[in-house]
């Protein structure tokens, strides 16, 4: 039984976005971060907000890990202070190990390739994969829209009340570490990085289990 974080996985968009407010937010989270021992795992790259996260962390005494595809690590700048670099074949790989590292997931401002991230961990989270905290850092009201259509979507019957519950919310960064700490409650099976790959080569392995009908 897990109680405490070791580490968190930081979801973010590769680009600052209009608002000067959202890289000064992901860079007191990621001061946060390093200052609580905490490891960061990111997707990657020193652009953005998450170059910011993880600058800081890093800056913080976090060890940061980046785990990116091949094709992005060829043309990303990584941040100074990222302690390693995993590089994968491809972009579904990179999120299985991403939350393979992670005891908890905050969600940053971001574009399309945030919301894939952050949708995916609340679907195998629905799908009891996992019981991870996941919590979305409502910067500025970035992510109101977001909660907003979660609502919709419960009210039109087609998200239970228990997947938007899941989903803790924070408006500052000095909230968030603190949030998940309380949070974090869960079991789960870890697989060493050796045992995922030597799993992951087998012909017909499937690294999930599938839930019960």
């Amino acid at each position: 039984m897990q109680t405490r974080i070791r580490t968190i996985c930081v979801f973010g968009g590769a680009r600052t976005g209009n608002d000067p407010r959202l890289a000064e937010a992901a860079t007191a989270l990621g001061d946060a971060i390093g200052s609580a021992g905490i490891r960061l795992v990111y997707g990657g790259g020193g652009e953005g907000l998450m170059g910011a996260v993880a600058a800081a962390a890093a800056t913080a005494g976090s060890e940061v890990i980046a785990i990116a595809p091949r094709f992005l690590v060829e043309r990303m700048r990584m941040p100074r202070g990222v302690v390693q670099t995993i590089t994968v074949p491809d972009m579904h790989m990179r999120k299985r190990l991403m939350f393979d590292y992670a005891d908890a997931f905050v969600a940053l401002p971001g574009g399309i390739g945030t919301i894939e991230e952050l949708a995916e961990v609340m679907t195998w989270r629905k799908l009891e994969r996992h019981s991870k905290p996941i919590l979305v850092a409502n910067f500025c009201d970035f992510w109101s829209p977001w909660l907003e259509l979660l609502d919709h979507l419960e009210d039109a019957g087609f998200l239970c009340g228990q997947v938007s519950a899941a989903c803790l919310v924070a408006d500052a960064p000095a909230a968030i570490v603190p949030m998940l700490q309380r949070g974090v409650c869960f079991s789960q099976d870890r697989l060493s990085l050796a045992e995922y790959f030597r799993s992951a080569s087998r012909p017909g392995t499937q690294l999930f289990s599938a839930p019960p009908l």
